[in-house]
């Protein structure tokens, strides 16, 4: 005989009104985990991605009455106990990621990288930047190329990291290669010794070069709204469009039998065929008169679209 004693609906209820004590007076524990940003950047020069972290508990499921007992008692001392941080179990928080920051770099989607580009990499001033043991820093003077003719020609390419301490390459770290094995591409570099030999090999770099190329074009493209990704925009909310048309015409029809309780499918699903149904007369009814539903069977008896929402399968066979 088994020894496990299955809970009362009373029981039960119990249990449940205790949880629900516990997340309410347990809301808004989770904020003391994480420190708000004193960044000073405004919404322009921010960009955001938000992931949403969400904890999960079940206890419906549980028979054994000692076991029960076990976790609401553990429950009701944290419950009272003033100084715990334990976060609700239906409470959600998100994590924001500076996007601006060249360590988050690695894996950009065209959207973010786009962004980018359109804004160029951004300077924060008036930072103290940190010692090493050699007492060696990263220095505002960096960011300034001295030509062997006395011109000061500024490294717009170069970006600073006050998180890990470290220097970047922008255009190679958005554009580079998988050949490409610099530290500026890559993890970052903060070797302050031999720092003004690094970026100088480094921006004499074919590589470099190229990215920076790249960057210049890609730059010069956003500009203009001419941008590969935009033609594309613009297809797809033309075809979005031209599918909405049809859709609309589509409802009218099917509203227009419903109405009639009037029998939608025939013995045939192909179009213009005389047995097809009154759905599929009446669609080439309207296409006769209206472009949009003329353009829609054309397509179809072309086979350059796959669904097409006349058939109760909702796409060709």
């Amino acid at each position: 005989m088994s020894s496990k004693k299955c809970m009362s609906g009373c029981e039960k209820r119990k249990r449940k009104k205790q949880r629900d004590e516990l997340a309410e007076s347990q809301r808004g524990s989770i904020d003391n985990f994480f420190k708000t940003s004193s960044s000073s950047r405004n919404s322009l020069q921010l960009a955001i991605v938000t992931v949403e972290e969400q904890q999960t508990e079940n206890l419906d499921n549980i028979n054994d009455t000692n076991e029960v007992d076990n976790n609401a008692s553990q429950h009701e001392n944290l419950a009272d106990s003033p100084n715990s941080e334990i976060p609700s179990v239906d409470e959600q928080q998100p994590l924001t990621i500076d996007i601006l920051d060249p360590r988050h770099w690695d894996n950009l989607d065209e959207k973010a990288r786009h962004y980018l580009v359109e804004n160029g990499p951004v300077r924060e001033e008036n930072i103290e930047f940190p010692v090493d043991s050699k007492s060696r820093h990263f220095s505002q003077t960096y960011y300034c190329r001295k030509m062997k003719n006395g011109e000061i020609h500024d490294r717009k390419w170069l970006v600073y990291s006050k998180y890990v301490d470290k220097v970047y390459c922008f255009c190679c770290k958005l554009f580079k290669s998988h050949k490409n094995k610099s530290s500026l591409a890559g993890n970052g570099l903060r070797d302050w010794k031999h720092l003004s030999e690094r970026l100088r090999d480094h921006e004499n770099g074919v590589e470099h070069i190229r990215n920076m190329n790249t960057w210049n074009e890609f730059r010069v493209r956003i500009s203009k709204n001419k941008t590969i990704d935009k033609d594309l925009h613009h297809m797809i909310s033309k075809e979005k469009e031209r599918m909405r048309q049809v859709l609309i015409r589509l409802v009218a029809i099917v509203k227009f039998l419903a109405k009639r309780n009037l029998a939608f499918r025939g013995s045939s699903e192909k179009n213009y065929q005389h047995n097809n149904g009154n759905f599929l007369a009446c669609v080439e009814m309207v296409a006769e008169f209206d472009p949009v539903m003329q353009e829609h069977l054309r397509r179809i008896k072309n086979d350059e679209i796959y669904h097409h929402y006349l058939s109760h399968k909702f796409k060709m066979s």
